[in-house]
This record gives structure tokens, sequence and C-alpha cells, in this order.
């Protein structure tokens, strides 16, 4: 019987999924296999969103980026967005935008030290790990939000936890607490063998599922470092 190759499973939103295995093979090549199971579903919300009275909009996400564009075309507002990802993503959709470390720590602290002019309004999804309105209210900043779409939970598809049952080994990125929850849940009572790459202390400390033969943290929140965190936990468990 063959052999059967060691196995990237990714569980993000497909569109960041895809992207992140496209990364993935051109650094790694071909000797993986990549299965994509997503978790979550970006569900983005119709209700219209006004900028009256904003100075300023914070995206924390990509997904909130395109969930606004498609019920607003106003691009007057400056855009400060949690990392050149998002802040990416807010520029292609004509916004000009700024980017703060990876965290909504360094957003806040960029606010402290930067106090904005006026109110700022924050688009985010239905779950969320940090209140950054509350938190930057708490400090003085007046900020409110716009749920701009939900974050529906999915199950795995038929067949992958046969696949990741008969992997050698299960390489496993994830990437935000609720993700990683969902996962864990999903993966109750498996017997694969899972090597998990963690975005952030947070990320580890939501996983509960089985324990793993190496997990790693990423040295910064972002798709660089969760890389080389996969590269690094490839060569802690010997995958060449």
């Amino acid at each position: 019987m063959p052999q059967h190759p060691p196995l990237l499973l990714m569980t993000r939103p497909r569109a960041q999924s895809d992207r992140f295995a496209d990364a993935f093979v051109q650094r790694f090549g071909t000797g993986i296999a990549i299965r994509t199971a997503p978790v979550l579903d970006i569900v983005p919300r119709t209700d219209p969103v006004l900028f009256d009275g904003f100075a300023g909009v914070l995206f924390t996400s990509e997904n909130g980026v395109a969930a606004l564009a498609a019920v607003n075309d106003d691009r007057s507002l400056p855009a400060y967005c949690v990392g050149e990802r998002t802040a990416d993503a807010a520029r292609a959709a004509g916004f000009r935008a700024t980017a703060a470390e990876g965290t909504a720590a360094s957003m806040i602290a960029h606010f402290t030290a930067r106090p904005p002019k006026g109110r700022l309004l924050h688009l985010r999804g239905e779950h969320a790990r940090v209140e950054l309105a509350e938190a930057l209210s708490a400090i003085g900043i007046p900020t409110e939000e716009r749920i701009v779409y939900a974050q529906e939970a999915l199950p795995f598809p038929p067949g992958i936890l046969a696949e990741i049952e008969a992997a050698p080994l299960v390489l496993l990125p994830l990437f935000s607490p609720r993700s990683a929850r969902l996962v864990a849940e999903r993966l109750r009572g498996s017997g694969g063998r899972l090597a998990l790459v963690s975005m952030s202390a947070a990320v580890t400390a939501s996983w509960d599922g089985p324990d793993p033969v190496a997990l790693i943290e990423a040295d910064r929140p972002d798709g660089p470092a969760m890389m080389d965190g996969l590269a690094a936990v490839m060569g802690a468990v010997g995958v060449p």
C-alpha cells in the first residue's frame, strides 16, 4: 500500500486558505498534500453604513473592508488598519489607509500617541477577540462599531477526518481563537498526528483538541511568520 504524504490542513475561509496554500507551495513545493476545510464562512451584511459624524474608519480584517465596500462607496475618510494585509485591501478599495503592527493593541497604542480629531468607526465581524471600540472609548477616544459581516461556523466536509487519520502528519496552522476552538471540536477524539502552528498565545490558549506532537507560536501575527512557523515545526518533526 502506498505511503500517504504529510497533509497541510487549511481551515480559514476559502479565499484566505487558497492564498496561504499558494504561498505554501511556492515556498515548500508540492510534496505535501493540501486540503481545505473551512470552519468559518464569511457572510456580509447588507445594512447600509453611513460615515456622517466620523473622522476615520477602523478595519481589523480584509473581510471588514470587503463587506463595507459592498454597502458604501464613500472613500472620503482615512482608514486605520490592523496590519499591512488589511491596509492593502483598504487601499485597493479606494481608501487612504495606514497600518498598525498586526494587533488591536498596536492600534490602541497608535491612537494613544496620536489621538484623532473626531469619532472613529470600527467595521468588524460578529465575533472579535478584542472589543476595540470599547477599549478606545475607555481611554478617551470616542469610537463606535458596526458589525458588517457574520462568521458562520461550518462542519468539516465529508472525508476530511479519514484523510487526517491516514496522514503520517497533519500540519495545522491556526489563525484565530475562534477557529482554534472550532477545529478542536471537529477533531475531538481524532487519532491524527497533529503539528500545530499558532498565530498567538490567545490562539494557543483556545486549543483544547487532541495533543499535538509539536506546537509552535508564530513570532508575529501575520502570514509570513505563520509560514516560518510551519518551516520550524516541519524541521522539529523531521519533514523534509
